[in-house]
C-alpha cells in the first residue's frame, strides 16, 4: 500500500545529523582523502596550497570543513576568511577580516596592522599590509601548524591574489595549509591565472557532479529510506549537485510530493513540476529584478541561448545585458558556453519554463519567434521557438514555416518534423497544405522516421500534380529506400519520375544517378539497360551541372570500376567526386562522406594505411558537418576499415546507434555489419539476437556487401555452435570465381572458408576457395590479396613456414584482426603436427590480441578450438575472465585513446574528429572511462593519467 508522506512523516524517518552541511560526504571519498593528506603533510611541517573548486552547491565548504574538523578538535588553529563581489573594491579584505581561532578578525591582532587596514589605499600601504599579514601567518606557524581557509576565492582582488602566491611559496617550508574554495564563475584574470597554475601543479581538487551511486546514497541518508524508481529518475535532473539535490528533497517533502511504497520512497504523482518551479523561484528571488527577467527570457530560448538572441527578445543590447548575465552566472544559474549561455541544471530551466501556464507560454514562444525573425536570426533559431509553441500555429507562424520549409528540411530535419506537423494542421489538403506535407515527408525521411515517412512520401508522389514538388519528395524517398535495402522500389520510382515533364534539370539528373545506383546494386542482368541508364544520367549531369548528381554518378562508376578490378580508375573517380561535392547544400556532405569512406576502403585495401585513416577521418568530419548529423553515412562504409585495423569496439559503438531493435525501417547494411561485430565481440545471446534481427531485416533483399556480411555472421555463429558444415554452407555461395575481381569484402572471409572445408574433409571445395583467392590476386595483384592467397594455400598444404610469413606480413601491415586469425590457424597447425609447446605460445599471442581488440567471442571460440586439439593457452598475467572490471586494465584500446585525448583537454567534438567517430560515441566512451576509473569529471581523468604516467609500473 502506498502512503503519501507528510513533512513530519519524512522528518521522523531522517537520521540524526543529516543537515545540508552534514559531515557525511557521499561520493567525495577520494577528494576528502586528498585534502586530508595535505593536512597531514602540513601537520608534519611541510605545507602547501590547494584550491577546491566546484559549482554552487557542489559541497566545497562542506568538504573543507570535514577535512579540517579533526585537526581543529585537536587544537590546530583554523583561520577562515571569505571574499565577496563588493569586497573586491577593498584590497586584502578577505585576509584582514579572516577569523582567527579566538573568533577575532586577523587585523585586530596587531595595532600596526589595524592602522594600515584603516588607511589602506596606496601602493606603499598595500605592500606594508601584505608584509604584516605574511608576518602574522609566519608567527602563528612558529607556534605550530595552521590552516588558513579563504572561501569564495573567485572574488579575490588582485592584491589578495598576490598575497596568496607569497603565502603559497612560504608554505612549502612551514606547517601551513592554505585552502581556497573557488566556485565556478566568470573569474577575473588574476584568479584565472591562479587556478591555471594550481592545475598545472596538481593543486586543484575538483568537485564535479556526484556519480549516480552517491546520489542515491545521499538521498537515502536524507530520507531514511531508499529512493524508488520514479524518485531516482527525478533526482538525476539535479545534475549530481548535492546542494540542489537536498533542496529538491526538502521542497518535495514540504509540498507532500513524496510517498512511501513498501521500503522505498517514490515521487507522488504530479510532484515534480511544482518542486522544480519552487526551486527555480527560490533561485530567481536571489537575483535583482533585471537579472531575474533576463533569466526568464533566456529560459524561453532553450537550455542554451545565444547572447544575440537574448538581446533580440529582451530589446536590450548585449552590452546592457552583461551585468544581468554576470549576476546569473555568479549565482550558479547560468554558465558560459562556446556559443552563448547554458542553464547549469535542467531542473532549474524546467522550473522557470513551466512556471508559466501552457497557453501563455505557447504565445510567448510565438512572440519570441517573431522577434528573432525580425532581428534576422537564422531560420533554425526561429523554428526552435515554434517547436515549443503548442500543437497548432497561428497565421503568422504558418506563413513563416511555409516560406522557410525547404531550408528547415535541409538544415534541421529533426526539428522541422514537429514544426511542419504543427503548421500543416488537420485541415484540407489544398496546394499550400500539400507544400507543408511534402516538406514534412522529406524531413521525416531525413530524420529516419520511416514508419510514417515512407507511406506519406508515397502518397504525395502518387497524388500530387506539381512535378517539382513530386520530384523533390521522390529524390529523398529514393535515397531513403537505398538505405533500408529497397533498391527495386527506388529504381522504379526514379524511372517513373524521369518520364514526367516539368522536372527541374538538377532533380532529373539526381534521379537518373539514383537509378544507375539501383540497377548496379541489384546486379542488373540486362547489360544494355544499365549502360543506357548510365548514358542518360551522364547527359543529364552534363546539362544540369548539378554537384550531387555528378558526384553520385562518379561514385557509381567508381564502385563499378572496383568490381571490375580497375582500382586506378576507381581512385581517380572518387577523387573527382570528392572535389565536386564540396559545399554544405543539397545533401552533398552526406554523399561526400560515402565517397570518402569508399576511398578509405580502397586505400586500405592497398595497405595505404595512413592515407586510408585520413580519408575515413575526413568522411566522418563531412558526415558531422551535414545538417542531419547522421552517422549512417559512414558507419557501414567505415566498418571495413575498423575490421582491418582491429577497432571492433569503435565499429560496435557506431553501428549500435543505427541498429536499435525499435527502428521501424532498419538500415539493412548496418544490421548485417553489426551482426558480424557482435559475432566477434559479444556473448552468445547478444550475438544470436543481433543475427536473428539482421536476418529478419534482410529477408530476401540482402545483396552485395550486405549479403556477404550476413553470411559471414551466420558462419561464425555456426562454428561457435560446433557445426562446421553449416558454417561452410553459409560462405560457399559468396566465394565463386565470377565474383573474384574487386571482391575485397568477400576475400577477407576466404581463409576461414578454406578452414571450414578442410574441417569437413571437402578438399575439392577448399581448392575452389583457393582458386577464388587466386583469381582475386590475379585481377588485382595487391600485397594484401597476394598474402591472403598465400594463407589459403598454406592451410591446404599445412605449411608452417608459409603461415609464419603470412603472419609477419599482417603484423607489418597493421591488419590486426587478420593477424589474430592467422596466428590462431598457425597454433592449430602446430597442435596437429605435435608441436604442443609452440602451439601453446602461438595461441597465447592470438588470444591476447583478440582480447586487446575487444574480440572476446573470437577469443573464446579459439580457446575451445585449440582445447579440442589438446592445447591450453599459457596462463595470462591478468587474473579473472576477460578484462578487469575496473581501473586502467578495464579500458578497451579505444577507451584508452579517448582517455588520453580527454586528459589533454580535447572536447568531445575534437576527439570525434581526431578518431573519425561521432561525438555521441565519444560521450559513450567517456562515460565508460569515468565508471571504470571511478572518476567524476574529465579533470579527474587528467589527474589519473598524470598519476599513471608517474607510477613506475604505469598502473
Amino acid at each position: 500500500m502506498d502512503v503519501v508522506l507528510t513533512p513530519p512523516g519524512i522528518e521522523s524517518a531522517r537520521r540524526e545529523g543529516v543537515a545540508r552541511t552534514a559531515s557525511v560526504l557521499f561520493g567525495r571519498e577520494r577528494e576528502t582523502a586528498d585534502l586530508r593528506k595535505r593536512v597531514d603533510r602540513a601537520l608534519a611541517g611541510s605545507g602547501g596550497a590547494v584550491l577546491v573548486t566546484g559549482e554552487v552547491g557542489a559541497g566545497v565548504t562542506s568538504l573543507v570543513s570535514s577535512a579540517l574538523a579533526e585537526p581543529a578538535r585537536t587544537g590546530v588553529p583554523v583561520w577562515r576568511g571569505a571574499a565577496d563581489e563588493l569586497g573586491r573594491r577593498l584590497p586584502l579584505l578577505p585576509f584582514l577580516e579572516c577569523r582567527t581561532g579566538d573568533g577575532r578578525a586577523l587585523y585586530r591582532s596587531s595595532p600596526d596592522l589595524a592602522e594600515l587596514a584603516r588607511t589602506a589605499g596606496g601602493a606603499v600601504s598595500l605592500a606594508a599590509t601584505s608584509g604584516l599579514l605574511l608576518e602574522a601567518v609566519e608567527e602563528q606557524c612558529a607556534r605550530g601548524p595552521l590552516a588558513l581557509v579563504i572561501d569564495d576565492a573567485q572574488w579575490l582582488d588582485d592584491a589578495s591574489v598576490a598575497l596568496w602566491r607569497r603565502l603559497a611559496r612560504a608554505a612549502e617550508d612551514l606547517p601551513l595549509l592554505l585552502v581556497a574554495g573557488v566556485r565556478h564563475r566568470l573569474w577575473s584574470r588574476p584568479v584565472e591565472s591562479l587556478v591555471v597554475a594550481a592545475r598545472l601543479a596538481g593543486d586543484v581538487i575538483e568537485l564535479g557532479p556526484l556519480p549516480s551511486q552517491a546520489v542515491l546514497a545521499l538521498a537515502g541518508h536524507r530520507l531514511g529510506a531508499a529512493a524508488g524508481e520514479s524518485l531516482t529518475t527525478l533526482l538525476a535532473q539535479a545534475g549530481g549537485n548535492p546542494g540542489y539535490l537536498l533542496e529538491l528533497l526538502d521542497v518535495l517533502d514540504r509540498q507532500g510530493g513524496l510517498r512511501r511504497s513498501g521500503a522505498a520512497v517514490e515521487l507522488a504523482e504530479g510532484g515534480a513540476v511544482p518542486a522544480f518551479t519552487e526551486l527555480a523561484e527560490l533561485r530567481l528571488a536571489e537575483l535583482s529584478p533585471g537579472a531575474a527577467m533576463a533569466v526568464r527570457e533566456a529560459a524561453l530560448l532553450g537550455r542554451r541561448a545565444r547572447m544575440a538572441d537574448l538581446a533580440a527578445v529582451t530589446g536590450q543590447s548585449t552590452t546592457e545585458l552583461v551585468g544581468a548575465v554576470r549576476e546569473a552566472v555568479s549565482a550558479g544559474l547560468l554558465a558560459e558556453s562556446e556559443d552563448g549561455l547554458t542553464f547549469r541544471h535542467p531542473m532549474l530551466w524546467r522550473g522557470i519554463r513551466e512556471s508559466v501556464p501552457d497557453v501563455l507560454r505557447w504565445s510567448m514562444h510565438v512572440d519570441t519567434a517573431r522577434r528573432l525573425a525580425e532581428s534576422g536570426a537564422e531560420p533554425v533559431r526561429v523554428a526552435e521557438q515554434l517547436e515549443q509553441a503548442g500543437p497548432v500555429l497561428d497565421g503568422w507562424a504558418v506563413g513563416w514555416v511555409r516560406r522557410h520549409a525547404s531550408v528547415l528540411v535541409e538544415q534541421a530535419p529533426e526539428l522541422a518534423v514537429p514544426v511542419l506537423r504543427a503548421a500543416a494542421g488537420d485541415g484540407q489538403l489544398d496546394d499550400r497544405a500539400k507544400v507543408l506535407q511534402a516538406a514534412l515527408a522529406r524531413a521525416m525521411l531525413r530524420a529516419r522516421r520511416y514508419d510514417q515517412a515512407l507511406e506519406l512520401a508515397r502518397n504525395i508522389v502518387a497524388s500530387t500534380a506539381d512535378p517539382v514538388l513530386t520530384a523533390e519528395v521522390a529524390w529523398d524517398l529514393a535515397r531513403s529506400l537505398h538505405l533500408v535495402g529497397g533498391h527495386t522500389e527506388a529504381g522504379r520510382l526514379c524511372e517513373e519520375q524521369l518520364t514526367r515533364d516539368g522536372v527541374p534539370p538538377a532533380l532529373r539528373a539526381r534521379l537518373a544517378a539514383c537509378l544507375v545506383y539501383s540497377l548496379m546494386v541489384l546486379g542488373e542482368p540486362v547489360e544494355h539497360r544499365l549502360a543506357a541508364a548510365e548514358a542518360t544520367a551522364d547527359a543529364l549531369v552534363r546539362a544540369s551541372g548539378d554537384p550531387w548528381a555528378s558526384g553520385g554518378l562518379m561514385l557509381c562508376r567508381a564502385v563499378a570500376a572496383r568490381a571490375a578490378g580497375d582500382d586506378e580508375r576507381a581512385l581517380a573517380l572518387l577523387s573527382q567526386a570528392d572535389d565536386v561535392l564540396s559545399g554544405p547544400e543539397d545533401g552533398r556532405p552526406e554523399l561526400r562522406a560515402v565517397v570518402l569512406s569508399e576511398l578509405a576502403d580502397l586505400l586500405g585495401e592497398s595497405d595505404e594505411r595512413v592515407q586510408s585513416d585520413a580519408a575515413q577521418a575526413r568522411a566522418n568530419a563531412s558526415a558531422a558537418r551535414s545538417r542531419t548529423h547522421n552517422s549512417q553515412w559512414t558507419a557501414v562504409a567505415g566498418f571495413a576499415l575498423h575490421l582491418r585495423n582491429g577497432a571492433w569496439d569503435l565499429a560496435g559503438g557506431e553501428l549500435a546507434e543505427l541498429c536499435r531493435p525499435d527502428e521501424p525501417q532498419p538500415m539493412l547494411s548496418a544490421h548485417c555489419a553489426y551482426a558480424v561485430q557482435q559475432a566477434v565481440c559479444a556473448p552468445p545471446e547478444g550475438a544470436s539476437a543481433q543475427l536473428r534481427l539482421a536476418q529478419q531485416v534482410a529477408g530476401a533483399r540482402a545483396v552485395g556487401r550486405s549479403a556477404t556480411l550476413l553470411r559471414a555472421a551466420e558462419a561464425i555463429a555456426a562454428e561457435r555452435a560446433g557445426d562446421s558444415a553449416r558454417a561452410l554452407r553459409a560462405l560457399e555461395g559468396e566465394l565463386t570465381a565470377e565474383r573474384a575481381p574487386g571482391a575485397a569484402y568477400r576475400l577477407v572471409w576466404c581463409p576461414r572458408a578454406v578452414r571450414y572445408a578442410l574441417d569437413c574433409d571437402h578438399l575439392e571445395l577448399a581448392e575452389r576457395f583457393v582458386g577464388f583467392a587466386r583469381e582475386s590476386a590475379t585481377a588485382q595483384p595487391l600485397p594484401h590479396r597476394v598474402w591472403v592467397l598465400a594463407w589459403c594455400e598454406a592451410l591446404v598444404a599445412a605449411d608452417d613456414a608459409r603461415l609464419c610469413a603470412v603472419a609477419e606480413y599482417f603484423r607489418s601491415a597493421g591488419r590486426r584482426t587478420q593477424l589474430a586469425w592467422v596466428l590462431e590457424d598457425l597454433a592449430a597447425l602446430r597442435a596437429a603436427t605435435g608441436q604442443t609447446a609452440s602451439a601453446r605460445m602461438t595461441l597465447a599471442e592470438a588470444l591476447q590480441l583478440y582480447r586487446d581488440l575487444g574480440a572476446l567471442a573470437e577469443a573464446r571460440r579459439a580457446e575451445q578450438r585449440l582445447r579440442a586439439a589438446g592445447v591450453e593457452a599459457v596462463p595470462r598475467r591478468r587474473t579473472g575472465r576477460g578484462r578487469a572490471a575496473a581501473g586502467w586494465e578495464a579500458l578497451t584500446p579505444t577507451e584508452l585513446t579517448v582517455a588520453h585525448l580527454a586528459g589533454r583537454g580535447l572536447s568531445n567534438p575534437q576527439i570525434a574528429e581526431r578518431l573519425g567517430i561521432s561525438a555521441r560515441t565519444v560521450q559513450t566512451h567517456v562515460s565508460g572511462i569515468l565508471g571504470k576509473l571511478g572518476a567524476t569529471s574529465r579533470v579527474a581523468i587528467a589527474q589519473a593519467l598524470v598519476r599513471r604516467e608517474e607510477s613506475p609500473t604505469g598502473g
